[in-house]
Parts: C-alpha cells; sequence; structure tokens
C-alpha cells in the first residue's frame, strides 16, 4: 500500500486555506515531535478518476512517478481545491472500511 506522506506544517497551510476536512484525508501520525497525515495513493488515484476532470488525470501519472509525491498532491490541491479533497475524503473512508473489512474476514478465517 503506498501512502503519500503529508507533514504536519503543510497539512496546517492546506486547513487554513480549506478548512479542517484536509485532516481526514488520510490517517494522522505522530511521534509527538514530527506529526504527519499518510493519504493512500489508492483514494487519490479513485477520487481523480471519479472527477472526470481531463486536466486532473493528467496528474496521476506525475503523482505515480514523482520522487516528491506530497509536491504534486498539493500543487493538485491548490490547483482544484475543496471538490478534489471532497472526493479523497470519500475515497479514503471507502478504501478504510473494505480495508476494515478484509482485516475482519482474515481474522474469522484464522479463527
Amino acid at each position: 500500500m503506498e501512502m503519500i506522506v503529508i507533514a504536519e506544517d503543510e497539512l496546517r497551510r492546506l486547513e487554513r486555506r480549506f478548512g479542517p476536512h484536509v485532516r481526514q484525508m488520510g490517517a494522522w501520525n505522530s511521534d509527538g515531535t514530527f506529526g504527519y497525515s499518510s493519504v493512500p495513493l489508492a483514494a487519490v488515484e479513485k477520487a481523480v478518476e471519479n472527477s472526470g476532470d481531463p486536466d486532473l488525470m493528467m496528474v496521476l501519472p506525475r503523482l505515480k512517478h514523482a520522487p516528491d509525491r506530497a509536491k504534486v498532491l498539493i500543487e493538485s490541491l491548490e490547483t482544484h481545491g475543496s471538490p478534489l479533497i471532497e472526493r479523497i475524503v470519500a475515497a479514503y473512508r471507502e478504501w478504510s472500511s473494505m480495508r476494515m473489512a478484509r482485516s475482519s474476514a482474515a481474522g474469522s478465517q484464522a479463527a
């Protein structure tokens, strides 16, 4: 599972611009000193594909192969704003639910 890591400072900047919804695009992680959000690449891909926006679709190859995926994602969020954020949040929730269901099913089979 590939993740895009957005550092806490960038997340705060995005939050000031777009609101607290940006924190729901992925899991929050912190070691007490450094915090970051892990956004699943699969959720971003699904959100972009569901957008139907040809300009946004052109971002996917860059996002998949860029050494700094966070930068590409942040640029896309700044360009496409809240609609893209909402799609990523929805895709992340669906992705999380599917993962939990698979985990639960695997646990049931092991018992």
